[in-house]
């Protein structure tokens, strides 16, 4: 939901042996994950239509019809896909360095770039949303903490402020995945200071990776046994705190890490067999992709019903289907980034292009569904078009809004501050390499 070049490995340490790239663009292509720009295009669209969808009435609709809609207002799993890119990418560095026997990533350049870019898109939206929701929810309770919450990325926290803005609920999310972004360097230095680092030390590696799940899945029992909210105050009826109660604990910052989680060890798959094979690309990678995406949609079909998901049913009631929809993201982000031919179709350039402002749709479309509403005469709320037809080009007035506000905000906001000299700041250099690392590197050759 965040990356800036989505598919391209944001601060990547250089391949340290001169072998591996011979210029600028051979490290831009071996830092490069197929797929991912696909995928995040995917996910961006299909929350959009998640949320068009339920206004569509699907009283007296054909049967095909129902099913697409159904189909569609599934598109909230598009935010375990976004967790998974984001946990694949932003540890893909990491993991890189590891496997060299490197120091770890500079913790201070890593904050910085995540800062810039999360943080202006995202206070822009918070603060136009605030405006919009004095205007049309004026008696909102708690309306100035959920704001600072929502400033300070600790809305996840609690289920009162689990929504920041009473009128723009997809911002929830965005403080949830800046605590993974904390979450997941705080982890990578438990495994750094295990003192085995270098190919030959993958193995611990990827253990302690399987004992953090396991930590993980455990925090969040805790949670969810001991952080239930009293019934008195669930019900979408009472707003969004009513519908956070709901949610919550269900939906905590800890259970959305387990979905970041598995981009963690898609991104330790990935770096194993380039250090092993290179950018080598083979067919049966094409086979694995198609098994992750046609697993992810038949999972989809057959938990169409009932219309909203449901989490109550789940593991630990972990959202999105966790871990079976995750995991087939995982693979198919695996099999995409060394295929042969799949790779091309689904980073196709429409697909990078709305990767590149799918954070800006991401964080305004809801916005924009608010003054469609309007400009309807308030006919475009939940189950309310009757009219397929009508509601189709209201769907497609969404869209062309939301690309337009995306791109307005990526070119004039997002995108310059970016680029600025104090975003761009290379990390300070390291000493020489230790002959402990030295001799992790010549173990790998």
């Amino acid at each position: 939901m965040s990356a800036t070049t989505v598919s391209t490995v944001p601060d990547a340490t250089p391949p340290a042996d001169p072998r591996a790239a011979t210029s600028d663009a051979s490290r831009a292509q071996a830092h490069r994950i197929s797929g991912a720009d696909g995928l995040r295009a995917l996910a961006a669209i299909w929350v959009v239509l998640s949320h068009a969808y339920q206004r569509l009435n699907g009283a007296n609709i054909p049967e095909w019809l129902l099913d697409f809609k159904l189909v569609m207002m599934k598109g909230a799993f598009g935010v375990s896909i976004f967790f998974v890119l984001s946990g694949m990418l932003l540890s893909f560095p990491f993991w890189n360095a590891y496997l060299r026997g490197e120091p770890m990533p500079r913790l201070g350049h890593y904050t910085r770039r995540r800062f810039a870019r999360i943080a202006p898109g995202f206070y822009a939206s918070l603060a136009v949303s605030f405006v919009v929701g004095l205007h049309l929810a004026p008696d909102t309770p708690y309306a100035i903490w959920r704001l600072v919450s929502g400033f300070t990325f600790t809305s996840g926290l609690s289920w009162i402020t689990f929504f920041p803005v009473e009128v723009n609920g997809p911002l929830w999310s965005i403080g949830f995945e800046v605590i993974s972004y904390v979450l997941m360097p705080l982890a990578m230095i438990g495994m750094f200071f295990l003192g085995r680092r270098g190919w030959r030390g993958r193995r611990i590696g990827a253990g302690y990776w399987i004992l953090i799940l396991g930590v993980v899945i455990a925090v969040n029992q805790w949670l969810v046994t001991h952080l239930s909210t009293d019934d008195a105050f669930k019900g979408w009826e009472n707003g969004n705190i009513g519908g956070a109660a709901l949610w919550w604990p269900d939906y905590n910052p800890v259970a959305l890490f387990a979905h970041f989680l598995i981009g963690i060890m898609v991104a330790a798959a990935i770096v194993m067999w380039r250090h092993r094979f290179g950018m080598l690309r083979t067919w049966w990678w094409d086979l694995v992709a198609l098994a992750g995406l046609g697993g992810a949609f038949w999972l989809v079909w057959i938990n169409r019903e009932p219309p909203e998901p449901d989490h109550t049913t789940n593991f630990q009631g972990q959202p999105y289907l966790w871990p079976w929809f995750a995991v087939l993201i995982g693979v198919a982000l695996l099999g995409l980034a060394h295929s042969k031919f799949l790779h091309r179709l689904v980073d196709n350039r429409f697909a990078r292009y709305t990767a590149t402002v799918s954070f800006g749709i991401y964080i305004w479309h809801y916005l924009l569904l608010h003054l469609v509403t309007y400009l309807t005469d308030g006919q475009f709320v939940y189950d309310g078009i009757l009219n397929p037809a009508k509601h189709a080009w209201l769907v497609v007035a969404v869209l062309l809004m939301s690309y337009a506000v995306a791109s307005a905000s990526w070119f004039l906001l997002e995108k310059p501050i970016l680029k600025s000299k104090w975003a761009t700041k290379p990390p300070r250099p390291r000493a020489e390499p230790t002959t402990a690392s030295a001799d992790a590197k010549d173990g790998e050759a």
